[in-house]
């Protein structure tokens, strides 16, 4: 099979669906010996950002790198033991637009869920995923 893509790209947030995601990514991932790209948006709503005035940037990007890492975890333990070689990425932004920047930028595959925690998650499927699943040039799986 001729490959399309260079890598996996998984966006989390800690959701179920991003769990299975996550999952889904590794067996593909494993089947066509590709990396697979956590990718964690940091994304605070306004009451986050007014609650980090007077925070020190270095302070700021810790909080967000700890937030990531507990995601990543999460990702990391529904994906399974194996020998994949996976990388982390922590980013600050829209996670729609961070989305389909790495995605391009990697030439990567996405898989991601269909609802995440974000304000739509009552949605069928959710206004993140949604944008990317329309708007993305790369190949994009959204899992159920």
């Amino acid at each position: 099979m001729e490959k399309h893509f260079k890598s996996i790209l998984v966006p989390v947030d800690g959701s179920e669906g991003a769990g299975r995601a996550a999952a889904f990514a590794a067996e593909l991932a494993g089947t066509l010996n590709l990396p697979v790209k956590l990718l964690y948006v940091y994304h605070p709503d306004p009451n986050r950002v007014m609650g980090m005035v007077g925070l020190s940037r270095e302070r700021v990007e810790e909080i967000s790198k700890e937030a990531g890492a507990k995601i990543f975890a999460d990702a990391r333990a529904r994906m399974g033991e194996g020998d994949l070689k996976i990388e982390e990425k922590v980013v600050w932004g829209e996670p729609r637009e961070e989305i389909l920047a790495f995605a391009e930028a990697d030439d990567a595959m996405v898989i991601m869920g269909r609802r995440g925690l974000g304000q739509m998650r009552e949605l069928l499927i959710g206004s993140v995923s949604a944008g990317v699943l329309h708007t993305c040039k790369q190949p994009v799986t959204i899992v159920h």
